[in-house]
């Protein structure tokens, strides 16, 4: 009897409480709590990167356009494309793609045209844009310059060095200094 009672004894020490498993249990919530957070703010990031990302392709795309067609492009020149205006298929151009005597003027607006589809998002299918609110701007300057600004609304309010190029978004008339949901990524390249 003496030694079943101990051996009882040895069990139960060797066993947990009802209070080490309760705090094992907050610690292991804080914890999870901890990973849900995390996961929504590398969603949240995945998102903004992914608009970033589309920013950037739309601006090169534009700047390639321009090499290609460089001389339609002569002059000082500033275009804003945004979802409000639209730009119209030039005359010369078909709807296939395909185009015949298009003049140095018809070519440029062609550019402008395609250029504010993709904006626009009108390649993507399932999407009315793939920006918010997007308004593009084409900036020809003197010594051979372009800049081009892609203009956009993030889902939340964030501050992303708007004073950096505060000269850009002056030129091209986007006027909302106030709004820290305003996204912007601008490419200034010599052709």
């Amino acid at each position: 009897m003496l030694t079943s009672t101990l051996l009882k004894r040895r069990q139960l020490q060797h066993g947990f409480s009802l209070l080490e498993v309760m705090i094992a249990a907050v610690v292991l919530s804080f914890g999870l709590l901890g990973l849900v957070a995390m996961q929504a703010t590398a969603k949240f990031s995945s998102y903004e990167s992914r608009q970033r990302t589309i920013a950037s392709w739309l601006a090169n795309d534009l700047v390639e356009r321009v090499r290609i067609n460089k001389d339609s492009w002569s002059g000082q020149t500033v275009d804003l494309i945004s979802g409000g205006t639209n730009q119209a298929l030039p005359g010369c151009a078909n709807a296939d793609g395909t185009m015949a005597a298009c003049s140095r003027s018809d070519l440029r607006n062609l550019d402008l045209f395609y250029w504010q589809q993709s904006l626009l998002g009108a390649g993507v299918s399932g999407a009315a844009s793939s920006l918010q609110a997007p308004v593009g701007c084409v900036i020809r300057g003197a010594n051979n310059s372009l800049t081009v600004g892609i203009f956009w609304r993030g889902k939340e309010a964030l501050s992303d060095g708007a004073s950096a190029v505060a000269d850009v978004r002056d030129d091209c008339g986007v006027d909302d200094v106030a709004d820290n949901q305003r996204r912007q990524f601008v490419l200034t390249t010599t052709l």
